[in-house]
């Protein structure tokens, strides 16, 4: 009786120890399992939002850089305009057909070592062909980019040539292009003593009065369409 209770213990052993052992066929391996899905998921949460506010951080600081940049910009603007009117000044009796040239002739002796980019300085520069892109490229823009193009100079085969360079005179018999006026509202804008002009591509700055190039911006523009 002892030996057939004892052999059914062991069966009931065996059969449990058995049991327990496809159980764990089934069950997961702990040191193998996965992350567990909302730990991944929170992982990834994670890695978005560092994504996020470096472009974030990013984007401020395009931003800043940008504001100082034209500050800068607007800074050399208003010194000129101080120049301007201190030489136009210094002229005092000089024949209203004759201030065009003494003014160029004052300030050009000033500027005498002026340089490209002393205004449109090299960290505005993309500020300008930025603005400028959005009015003048695209579909959209045909009609500012034909103002752009009739008068331009470099496209009116009547026009007298225009040298581009710093001080350099914009002459009398040369062709002005249009610049188209949502064009003049995008950009940033200028005393009375300075205007914005093309040739070509280029984005001239131009004293109103002397007729001399203050400075420029080379490829300023998109490539213009023709006529």
């Amino acid at each position: 009786m002892k030996h057939h209770t004892a052999h059914q213990s062991g069966a009931r052993t065996f059969a449990l120890a058995g049991g327990l052992g496809l159980i764990g066929l089934f069950l997961p391996d702990p040191t193998s399992a996965q992350t567990p899905p909302s730990t991944a998921e929170a992982a990834k949460t994670v890695k978005v939002t560092k994504k996020v506010e470096k472009a974030r951080r990013a984007g401020e600081r395009a931003a800043k850089e940008a504001t100082e940049a034209l500050k800068r910009f607007q800074k050399e603007v208003a010194e000129y305009e101080r120049l301007h009117v201190a030489q136009l000044a210094r002229l005092g009796t000089v024949e209203p057909v004759r201030v065009q040239e003494a003014l160029a002739r004052a300030i050009v002796s000033k500027r005498d070592e002026a340089k490209p980019g002393d205004i449109f300085a090299k960290d505005v520069q993309p500020l300008f062909r930025t603005l400028i892109a959005e009015q003048l490229k695209g579909p959209d823009t045909a009609a500012a980019q034909k103002a752009v193009v009739e008068g331009n100079p470099t496209r009116d085969e009547d026009s007298v040539p225009v040298l581009v360079r710093v001080n350099g005179v914009y002459p009398a018999g040369a062709s002005r292009s249009t610049v188209p006026a949502s064009l003049l509202l995008a950009l940033p804008p200028l005393p009375p003593c300075l205007h914005y002009l093309f040739v070509e591509r280029d984005l001239l700055l131009v004293d109103s009065v002397a007729q001399i190039i203050v400075d420029y911006l080379p490829a300023a523009a998109p490539a213009l369409v023709g006529k």
